[in-house]
């Protein structure tokens, strides 16, 4: 119902503006009502407060008081519900973009170069919205106590074992050096992701330990 009675007053100032702009409408007899729904319309596009009062031929002292009334009605309160479906939205629309980005490094008709930047793009959405979760409290803050468990239900899975990612490592490397366009940077993302493979290796390796040593102990 909100979402309709938005997209209505959109249409609405749209076309109030084309008419003024025609000069169908004469702006000084709009109604405070018509004229805030072209206020607020004009500064979304970037008008400045002495351009709107300019186009709708009234005071920038009306304008500032339009906008401070729009402020007010469009405020938000503190809400947990609100908070949550926002969150999910955002992380909704942060997978599709990821998914998206994806494909589109999957698509035969791509050249290398496109697959190697969106699937660089798509690991810094998944990057960014892991992090930003992660602020907002919804994964843990310290993702490399959970590493080791990682790594023990990921075995299984040959596809996540440190050494086919070193394969797959090995092949965007090879591929990217025969199109030529192995530069600085993306040797410099390889090498990091490599020691972040080392890195979790160990840490899998310490929780192995850690775990065999507590069940020597145990018995």
């Amino acid at each position: 119902m909100c979402a309709q009675k938005t997209n209505d007053n959109e249409n609405s100032a749209m076309q109030l503006l084309q008419e003024i702009h025609s000069h169908i409408t004469d702006p000084k007899l709009l109604d405070k009502q018509s004229r805030q729904q072209c206020v607020e319309m004009l500064i979304t596009e970037g008008y400045t407060h002495f351009q709107i009062a300019q186009l709708l031929k009234c005071s920038e002292k009306t304008i500032g008081r339009d906008l401070r009334e729009i402020r007010k009605r469009n405020e938000l309160s503190p809400n947990v519900e609100f908070a949550k479906q926002l969150i999910g939205e955002l992380y909704h629309k942060g997978l599709s973009h990821h998914n998206y980005l994806v494909r589109l490094a999957r698509n035969k008709d791509s050249s290398v170069s496109e697959k190697i930047q969106s699937e660089s793009a798509a690991w810094k959405i998944l990057k960014e919205l892991t992090e930003k979760l992660q602020s907002l409290g919804y994964l843990p803050s310290q993702p490399k106590e959970i590493i080791g468990t990682f790594y023990n239900h990921s075995d299984a899975d040959d596809n996540n074992s440190p050494q086919a990612m070193r394969r797959k490592l090995l092949s965007i490397e090879k591929t990217a050096k025969d199109a030529d366009i192995l530069d600085g940077e993306v040797i410099s993302r390889i090498e990091l992701i490599k020691a972040r493979i080392e890195q979790s290796e160990i840490s899998a390796e310490i929780k192995q330990l850690e775990a065999e040593t507590k069940e020597s102990i145990g018995d």
